[in-house]
């Protein structure tokens, strides 16, 4: 069972699958990239919506076999026993985990509406299309108190 279904977590599944895996993706559907319009620096996926992305992931993940449920997993017991918020229960042998990460986004007004679309947070992702822009720049979490 893989836990989560992001492109990482459904390539995942596919390299499982491949090694003739029996393999069951559970995904929320609650992307960290969902405001992003468009990938950057994804070799031949430049310019691609996340969201298409997956799309096209999950459609290979179920065409090599895999099974793909929509839900969230609530708790998991010993033995490979995931129960689902909708009360859905799974086991597996074995439990991949791949949720990701969260962003913190700042407790400004007018900072959520614009995450991920013109307030920026991968100068990998995004950097490219703002260069020769002056930047502005935000630490959450400073453990040395310089931000």
């Amino acid at each position: 069972m893989v836990v989560g279904g992001g492109a990482a977590d459904l390539t995942a599944a596919m390299v499982l699958l491949r090694a003739r895996r029996l393999v069951a993706v559970v995904d929320a559907g609650a992307p960290r990239n969902a405001p992003a319009a468009a990938m950057r620096g994804f070799l031949s996926r430049d310019g691609m919506s996340p969201r298409d992305l997956v799309t096209v992931c999950r459609g290979e993940v179920a065409g090599c076999g895999g099974t793909l449920v929509d839900g969230t997993v609530a708790s998991a017991q010993p033995g490979f026993h995931a129960r689902l918020a909708d009360g859905t229960e799974l086991w597996a042998r074995r439990i991949l985990v791949a949720t990701g990460l969260r962003d913190e986004v700042p407790d400004i007004p007018g900072v959520r509406e614009r995450w991920g679309r013109d307030l920026l947070h991968c100068p990998y992702c995004h950097g490219h299309k703002v260069r020769d822009q002056p930047p502005c720049c935000s630490h959450t979490g400073c453990e040395r108190g310089v931000s």
